[in-house]
């Protein structure tokens, strides 16, 4: 990660010398122990992105940033330079090449609206935006600081850079321990954050990050929430991961097989555009939850019973799995 820290480096130290020319606008979000310098040409006010970012804004770049650049009206890349095509399927084509990515994001089948350029680790991320976008823009209200349909397209590919993934999940912390509940839609995330907000603090009902740090894995708040839309930056020590069955009882089942929860965890991460080195990467992640964290099947119904157990989970420790 180091060339790609030296480059977003420079980048934010140029950044810092617009800022004192009044050229760009920018905001910091911080989001997983990583700050998302976003930058625009136009003005950011304070209505131009979602009031979900409020919680995870903070005042600088901080040590570890990646950066975010909205251009309008620029010179737009030349769509035959942009390499060969490794995903195409609308509305979106996505492009590589040794410089890094180029995702074009069409409007009802339409010439590209949109073409955000991402260097290899997408530490830098350029987006040039279309009559669309800035109109979009300039509504405000926008639910993701690429103004792609999901920031975690591009989010995705810089957290594996730091031994982090976002997982389909409900994340909270409980008694100062983080919480994974695991789960596709319509298994139950929801209800289980509407349980819980109220014991402690409910970081996202749908996407949450586990990062692996030199003291443990954490589990961090997302913005991209699901039917509750109550988001959180915080984060805290992961406890314990728990896939959620709806059930007529309440009961925890630890599961004794590696395999078993490698089974379950790995279709729940989020993916992005698939690469070898990132898959490599994010298997990394998995595989320390798996060694490091007690995974257990959480049966519940919606009385509430299911809390009492979830307090009286113990903190890390050894897992016991073969």
């Amino acid at each position: 990660m180091s060339s790609g820290t030296d480059a977003v480096t420079e980048v934010v130290a140029t950044s810092r010398e617009a800022e004192g020319s009044g050229a760009v606008s920018r905001r910091y979000y911080e989001i997983g122990g990583l700050t998302v310098q976003v930058e625009s040409d136009l003005p950011i006010a304070d209505d131009t992105f979602h009031p979900k970012f409020k919680t995870f804004e903070v005042d600088g770049p901080g040590a570890d940033a990646i950066v975010v650049r909205h251009h309008f009206g620029a010179q737009r890349p030349d769509e035959d330079a942009l390499g060969r095509v490794v995903y195409d399927d609308a509305p979106w084509t996505i492009y590589r090449s040794p410089s890094g990515f180029t995702y074009l994001i069409s409007v009802s089948g339409h010439e590209a609206e949109s073409i955000v350029v991402a260097n290899p680790d997408h530490s830098v991320i350029d987006v040039f935006n279309g009559p669309f976008g800035e109109e979009l823009y300039r509504a405000g209200g926008l639910t993701a600081l690429t103004l792609m349909t999901t920031d975690q397209i591009v989010l995705a590919r810089a957290l594996a850079e730091r031994r982090a993934c976002f997982v389909h999940s409900c994340g909270a912390i409980v008694d100062g321990r983080g919480l994974l509940f695991v789960g596709h839609s319509g298994a139950g995330k929801s209800t289980m954050m509407s349980l819980l907000e109220a014991e402690g603090t409910a970081l996202c009902d749908d996407r949450n990050i586990v990062r692996v740090w030199d003291d443990g894995v954490r589990v961090h708040g997302c913005w991209s929430h699901g039917e509750v839309p109550v988001v959180s930056a915080a984060s805290g020590p992961l406890a314990a991961v728990l896939f959620l069955r709806q059930a007529d009882t309440n009961r925890l089942v630890p599961l004794a097989s590696s395999r078993d929860v490698l089974g379950r965890l790995v279709p729940c991460v989020i993916k992005p555009l698939v690469t070898a080195d990132w898959w490599e990467r994010t298997l990394d992640v998995v595989e320390r939850v798996v060694d490091d964290v007690p995974c257990y099947v959480a049966e519940f119904d919606q009385s509430g019973a299911i809390v009492p157990l979830l307090r009286g989970l113990s903190g890390v420790g050894p897992t016991g799995r073969a």
